[in-house]
């Protein structure tokens, strides 16, 4: 009895957390005066144009949130840090290996997705670059933009399978696949909620998928997050710069020889 009150609340806590923190941006982005004004204050002190500041502003409040949830969880699960980040040799390779396989399967189910569904033309591939991170972190410097992409997805693995699947198997005693479906299930919901269109929402969803399934098991197989949070932040600057975020690498790969 005690167990399942103990599960419950994690589960509720971790979830309540996942919609907040996605939900964070857009509330401040599109809703909050206050943040408006800070961002006016803090362009005063720089050379940057507005939407870059915002953006600046907008993604160090994300990793900021984000951080700050892995560490209360893991205080308050007693969890310690150094078991979370044990690094040999083995785990830069697999590293590489995650990598591959989260930018493949990714590819593999937005194909067959697109393929079922009748959707993945060049028109509908135009809406990736308005997904709201996306758009954001396009505003910022070029040169910023990988290393901006990059903390984003660090982050985002340090909580949800550095912090939250290890608690799961450690703390509470989940099966570990159990736990990475867990964890995936709440990545996907805090990625969805800051969806604006259908087929926004699917692609985000193959890529939670690749990036959840392939780190979740990299963490369950070394005990470390640290092959899956290069292998996640190794994702994003892929699709970032090699033309994710503007649909090219996605419009070849999954629309290339599909009738329109």
């Amino acid at each position: 009895m005690h167990r399942a009150v103990f599960v419950s609340g994690f589960l509720v806590a971790a979830t309540f957390v996942s919609l907040i923190w996605g939900r964070l941006l857009w509330y401040l982005d599109e809703r909050s005066q206050a943040f408006r004004q800070w961002a006016f204050v803090a362009m005063g002190y720089t050379s940057r144009m507005l939407g870059e500041v915002r953006s600046g502003l907008l993604s160090f409040i994300y990793y900021g949130f984000g951080m700050l949830a892995a560490f209360l969880f893991l205080i308050f699960f007693g969890l310690r840090a150094s078991t979370l980040i044990s690094l040999s040799v083995t785990h830069l390779g697999l590293a590489v290996l995650g990598a591959i396989g989260e930018i493949s399967l990714t590819n593999l189910l937005v194909d067959l997705t697109c393929r079922a569904t009748g959707q993945g033309g060049p028109e509908q591939f135009g809406e990736v670059r308005e997904i709201p991170w996306i758009k954001g972190l396009l505003r910022l410097p070029p040169s910023v933009v990988p290393v901006a992409a990059a903390l984003g997805g660090i982050v985002e693995e340090v909580f949800f399978r550095g912090v939250l699947l290890r608690i799961l198997t450690d703390k509470l005693l989940f099966a570990p696949l159990a736990a990475v479906a867990i964890t995936g299930a709440l990545f996907c919901v805090q990625q969805l909620i800051q969806i604006r269109t259908g087929f926004q929402a699917m692609i985000i969803c193959c890529s939670c998928v690749a990036i959840s399934l392939v780190g979740g098991l990299l963490v369950v197989l070394t005990g470390s997050m640290v092959p899956a949070v290069l292998s996640h932040a190794s994702f994003v600057v892929f699709f970032m710069t090699q033309g994710g975020a503007d649909s090219v690498s996605f419009s070849r790969s999954v629309a290339k020889g599909r009738p329109q």
